[in-house]
């Protein structure tokens, strides 16, 4: 849950962080743009593209040689994404990036090349970085970082002797690392790929890559994307003038009542704050949904006099074991700067002392700008807790704790400006929420009266 009823101190103490903290500030006359570099789960860019000879002694030409890559910007303004330099060339660029989503940037090349190699370039953008390999030959006209000529093994019909890795089930994000597709080609002139399936039934299947030399081969693409539907879906491959299909079997969505943040219409929860009964709100979850970013969020409202009406509390979801928080993170924390994101707040389905992160925002305070992120960590999984004399069992306890961006380093601040700890019930929501300050002692908290789950 979301609904911070200490907000106000920790952004007080927070902006007090801001200004000692000068060093962590952006200081460079503009908004530095936040985002990532789009790659596989072996590190490789994705999707990419090399274009250009790359030959020993030959020296690289702007026009000709460079290297196109993906990028999810979060929040726009300006960029400067580089590699390192090996055997005597790099590739670099800058700009700006005037809204925020995926888009495709050009790093141009520069230098001679010293070596002939199948060398790989490190590309980095902020805090993430990817792979590029660039084939470095002795001769011209070797394949360097042009593009391959292959066909698809099995054109025009099923793609021929393919293995597909993993399980795919309707309403559940594939993972990059199991869920994927060998396909069989054969090459007729080295050089590099690109292949991107469309979306079929929310899956598609990508790869890319370099062939060093001719004839048969295996590539391999990952899969993409949460299936709609169960049944069989199939995917077409296409690769210049060929064209082959591979079949995905997607299995029925998994049937659960275990719910940690219950979101049904109708359903309402009680808290009192501090053991103080006259200190109390009451949330609940109305029927109508938002859509955002392609997704469609309950709606919970919340009131301290039920006789003086209802406010928004929040957009919430649920997709797997995850669960999301629609909201303008800018307007939640304080700052002047508005931005609507979702992030994780909760994982039901890992076990104790997993942790993971929001994406990083920025916020801007004044003339001051902060990198951030949220920080969380399953504590404690299936225990047992007494709110209010009442034992919940099933318990999870989530940690949230604030990072922020010092000069490339993430440092996590709770020491400074303290952290929040909550605990969700099974089939229950939200029990209890503390507020933890600086000195590792609960210093507020907001405590579950009684709930209605429908």
């Amino acid at each position: 849950m979301k609904q911070h009823y200490l907000l106000l101190l920790i952004l007080s103490t927070f902006t007090l962080f801001l200004g000692c903290q000068k060093e962590l500030s952006f200081d460079s006359g503009g908004t530095v743009s936040v985002g990532s570099l789009q790659s596989d789960a072996g590190g490789d860019c994705l999707p990419k593209t090399v274009n250009g000879d790359y030959v020993t002694g030959t020296a690289l030409n702007i026009t000709n040689n460079y290297i196109d890559v993906q990028i999810n910007v979060v929040t726009p303004g300006s960029y400067t994404i580089y590699t390192d330099t090996i055997s005597g060339i790099y590739f670099r660029t800058s700009g700006v990036a005037n809204t925020a989503g995926l888009t495709t940037v050009r790093l141009k090349g520069v230098g001679t090349p010293t070596a002939a190699a199948i060398t790989n370039f490190t590309v980095h953008y902020g805090l993430t970085e990817c792979v590029v390999p660039v084939t470095i030959t002795a001769t011209p006209g070797g394949g360097g970082g042009g593009a391959a000529a292959f066909a698809l093994d099995g054109s025009p019909t099923t793609c021929m002797s393919f293995v597909l890795h993993g399980t795919y089930t309707q309403n559940s994000a594939t993972v990059a690392a199991t869920d994927k597709v060998d396909i069989n080609v054969t090459v007729t002139t080295i050089g590099t790929y690109s292949i991107t399936t469309t979306a079929t039934n929310g899956l598609s299947f990508s790869g890319s890559g370099t062939f060093t030399t001719t004839g048969p081969k295996v590539i391999t693409l990952t899969a993409i994307g949460t299936p709609s539907a169960s049944g069989t879906t199939n995917i077409p491959v296409t690769a210049g003038a060929t064209s082959c299909s591979f079949p995905v079997v997607v299995n029925p969505a998994v049937v659960t009542t275990n719910d940690y943040f219950p979101r049904t219409a109708s359903s309402n929860w009680s808290y009192q704050f501090d053991d103080v009964s006259t200190d109390s709100i009451l949330r609940k979850v109305i029927a109508p949904t938002k859509t955002a970013l392609g997704n469609a969020f309950n709606i919970f409202m919340v009131t301290d006099d039920a006789a003086n009406g209802f406010d928004s509390s929040g957009y919430y979801r649920k997709a797997g074991g995850d669960y999301y928080e629609f909201v303008d993170m800018g307007a939640f924390w304080g700052f002047d700067n508005s931005f609507w994101v979702e992030y994780i707040f909760l994982k039901d389905n890992v076990t104790a002392g997993t942790a993971w992160q929001s994406a990083p925002y920025t916020g801007v305070v004044g003339a001051q700008s902060l990198q951030f992120r949220l920080n969380y960590k399953v504590s404690q999984k299936d225990i047992s807790v007494v709110v209010n004399g009442v034992t919940y069992t099933n318990v999870i306890v989530v940690e949230e704790k604030l990072d922020v961006n010092n000069m490339g380093t993430w440092v996590d601040v709770s020491d400074q400006v303290g952290y929040f700890r909550t605990y969700y019930a099974r089939n229950i929501g939200m029990i209890k929420q503390e507020s933890v300050d600086i000195n590792n002692a609960v210093d507020g908290k907001m405590e579950m009266r009684r709930y209605q789950v429908l």
